[in-house]
């Protein structure tokens, strides 16, 4: 049997390789599980939104941090095992509230929540921080939003100020859910699937503010 013509041979082999780096790019594109940053003595003050006693090493808080939403930064203290998880980080908080000390406190992020503030955008992290902090008249904003295959993703609302009749941002879960006004619906809203798209419209008259959105992974 006639083998295969070298110059095909090598087409061949480059192709594979073209085909196979793009496979390892995409997969790796998208950040499955939750990250950790470096840890730093001390500990953020007035945002904690979650409490938990015991718990055996900086590294189970911080898995706890990935397992919420809202969750940002962790505390540590090290003799006690407490863990406390921020919905904040140091960048984000104003700077008094980070408290310098060699007490036994550990502070740590989780790195891959990330923060995009914009009309729309694709996203393709572990969990995300997104929204409008102002809007104008006629505005029509999409994000949508890719997670590993075969993971769900859970949202919850931060902020939300918008005219209650005309302004507002849909998630397009299995059913679409709108959301308009001034107080944040309170609880989580998980889609069926690992894409989902978030709109955000506005009409021709009155503005107010925006609104922040946090996603997040889950099984």
């Amino acid at each position: 049997m006639d083998g295969i013509p070298g110059t095909r041979l090598f087409a061949l082999i480059i192709y594979l390789v073209f085909v196979s780096h793009n496979i390892i790019r995409q997969v790796s594109a998208y950040n499955c599980s939750p990250k950790f940053g470096s840890k730093q003595e001390g500990h953020l003050v007035g945002h904690v939104a979650n409490a938990y006693k015991d718990t055996r090493s900086l590294v189970d808080c911080a898995a706890l941090c990935g397992r919420h939403s809202t969750c940002l930064s962790v505390n540590y203290a090290l003799k006690t095992g407490d863990c406390e998880l921020n919905d904040q980080t140091i960048a984000l908080a104003e700077v008094e509230e980070f408290t310098y000390s060699t007490n036994d406190m550990l502070y740590m992020e989780v790195l891959n929540h990330a923060d995009y503030r914009g009309c729309g955008g694709t996203m393709t992290d572990y969990a995300a921080t997104f929204g409008l902090d102002s809007y104008g008249n006629n505005w029509s904003c999409t994000w949508n939003i890719q997670v590993c295959k075969g993971k769900r993703i859970q949202f919850q609302f931060m902020f939300l100020d918008t005219e209650t009749c005309c302004d507002g941002v849909t998630l397009n879960l299995r059913h679409n859910r709108q959301f308009r006004g001034s107080t944040a619906p309170s609880g989580t809203y998980v889609s069926n699937k690992n894409t989902v798209s978030v709109t955000f419209t506005s009409d021709y008259s009155v503005i107010r503010t925006g609104f922040v959105l946090i996603y997040k992974t889950v099984d």
